[in-house]
């Protein structure tokens, strides 16, 4: 190991070698920072319609982090999902998800059953790259300001509609008019159907439950941000705008692609598995004696490595090959998940962590361990995240001003080096920047 490390040391003494590494620690360490870089978005007008609809704000939210001028237009008494919020914890009389969700926007007041304030709208629109908005089907367009009309007044338009059930189709006619809810696109896209404890858990561990917090939501947001984009490049190749028809429950079923695969190939249902796999093992949740670890081995070789580590050797003819542990069969697979907890019951997770990592790094060096590298980490509260130092140095979470507001911290994920997302405020007051925006867009 000794010799190795000498090698290693002559190679990054060269003089190339070593500049190379500087140059790549520069940049890293620049990504840090955003001052003086450009935001990739900051020619893009966004109007933000969506209504009692976090997948709407989100969207909005995460085009305004990329620079484009986001503006949220909300009706007399503001939009309802201000009032959303955990453990009915309020700032200023406004919902903390709202407010996250209110970074770098501008907000105005327009009353649409009002003919001077649909008309300040529309004028807006015109003028718009993209527009978001989370109306019925056919709502926006009865008072003239649906894709339909507007097509013609900006043929540049980039017009999302986030809905349950989209635009088109016998759903869209007959239930439109249903409001969006996290918990029924996670419903209807089959999601829920498969999580939760194992079918034959006492009620009510066995009920299917759902994912998270607004998952769906984000998962909404995410294909509509996907498809503004891809839609804005189209325009500026073309000049040509277009309508991106976002039905949630249809955003949230391209994440449940592989279990009815799975289920194709047994002829049938895969079934709630709780914290099993029915392909890999460990892959799951483990109690340990402080709390639970993940635990993740994704090859044969990964599996082995488990097994000496945590003195389960005896098990390895069984279930030596991946093959042997892709089933159908949940109580074979339950078996061998009950073995693997047994024994990780026995230690702390930092004892966990310095048997994996000294086996890896062995492994790493060794052709006689055959490259066995089982992954382990620690399950973290949403508040022990936050006092990680790694997600603090990448800037994940921002703290920031807001005003009236006080203090906030917000997630900012993804760094680019050379137009970084950023949060330049949050602001939230209703009908705020009615005067800088109209004066903006609308004289002249």
């Amino acid at each position: 190991m000794a010799d190795k490390e000498k090698v290693y040391s002559r190679y990054v003494r060269k003089a190339e070698a070593s500049e190379r590494i500087a140059d790549w620690s520069r940049m890293l360490d620049g990504m840090a920072s955003a001052e003086g870089k450009p935001e990739v978005l900051d020619d893009t007008l966004v109007l933000d319609l969506s209504y009692a609809n976090f997948a709407g704000l989100t969207a909005a939210g995460l085009l305004a982090e990329a620079g484009a001028e986001v503006i949220k237009v909300e009706p007399p008494g503001g939009d309802p999902s201000r009032v959303v919020t955990p453990f009915g914890a309020h700032r200023q009389g406004t919902g903390l998800g709202y407010l996250i969700e209110s970074r770098n926007k501008r907000h105005v007041l327009l009353d649409f059953e009002q003919e001077t304030d649909r008309e300040k709208l529309k004028k807006l629109m015109a003028r718009a790259d993209i527009v978001i908005e989370t109306y019925a089907p056919g709502e926006l367009d009865a008072i003239g300001l649906g894709y339909r009309q507007l097509r013609e007044l900006n043929p540049g338009l980039i017009y999302v509609a986030i809905t349950p059930y989209g635009h088109t189709g016998e759903q869209a006619r007959t239930h439109g008019h249903i409001p969006w809810s996290d918990l029924t696109s996670q419903a209807e896209s089959g999601l829920a159907a498969i999580l939760g404890d194992l079918p034959d858990a006492p009620e009510p561990q066995n009920w299917p439950t759902r994912a998270g917090f607004h998952a769906a939501g984000y998962a909404v947001a995410v294909e509509a941000v996907a498809g503004a984009l891809a839609a804005l490049f189209f325009k500026r190749l073309s000049g040509k705008g277009q309508m991106i028809d976002v039905a949630a429950a249809d955003a949230y079923s391209s994440c449940v692609g592989f279990p009815p695969t799975i289920g194709h190939l047994w002829k049938r249902a895969r079934p709630r598995y709780g914290t099993l796999d029915y392909g890999l093992c460990p892959y799951g949740f483990f109690k340990c004696k402080d709390g639970y670890v993940a635990i993740a081995c994704f090859r044969d070789q990964d599996f082995r490595a488990a097994l000496k580590i945590l003195n389960k050797w005896n098990l390895e003819e069984e279930w030596r090959y991946l093959i042997d542990r892709i089933t159908d069969n949940v109580d074979k697979v339950r078996e061998l998940n009950e073995d693997i907890e047994k024994a990780v019951r026995n230690f702390t997770y930092d004892e966990i962590f310095s048997k994996f990592s000294k086996y890896s790094i062995q492994a790493a060096g060794s052709k006689w361990r055959g490259g066995g590298m089982p992954v382990t980490t620690k399950m973290l509260s949403p508040s022990e995240v936050l006092k990680v130092d790694h997600w603090q140095k990448r800037r994940t979470f921002v703290e920031i001003e807001a005003s009236n507001f006080g203090v906030l911290t917000l997630p900012l994920a993804g760094n680019m080096s050379e137009t970084p997302l950023r949060v330049k405020w949050v602001k939230a007051a209703l009908g705020e920047d009615n005067d800088y925006v109209f004066e903006k867009y609308l004289k002249g």
